[in-house]
């Protein structure tokens, strides 16, 4: 993700209508559902039939989807949030509340 991150700047202005159309049509592109890993031998690795000699690097595509997701679910979390629709006993999953906070409230009710 490092890379994403360190070029985006260059990138934003063909992801942001990706992501833009993403959300409005509440569609998830093709591409970015493919799982797939291309193997690349590691230099210096001299036995190429172990697997110790091959990296996995992951589909340019799918790297693009994570900031994707990581967009929906933050606005899915702050709408139900914001609807009142998040239980208080409910600590997964939420900014702000953490497993600390989840076992304080069980001691105190119990």
């Amino acid at each position: 993700m490092g890379h994403i991150q360190r070029g985006y700047s260059v990138l934003r202005d063909w992801i942001r209508p990706i992501f833009k159309a993403s959300v409005e049509l509440g569609h998830k592109p093709t591409p970015f559902k493919s799982n797939t890993a291309t193997p690349i031998h590691k230099m210096g690795k001299k036995n190429k039939t172990s697997t110790k000699a091959w990296r996995p690097v992951e589909n340019f595509t799918r790297m693009l989807a994570k900031p994707l997701e990581r967009l929906v679910r933050d606005r899915i979390s702050f709408e139900a949030e914001s609807l009142g629709f998040m239980d208080e006993a409910q600590y997964g999953g939420r900014p702000g509340h953490s497993t600390l906070q989840a076992v304080d409230g069980y001691v105190h009710r119990v």
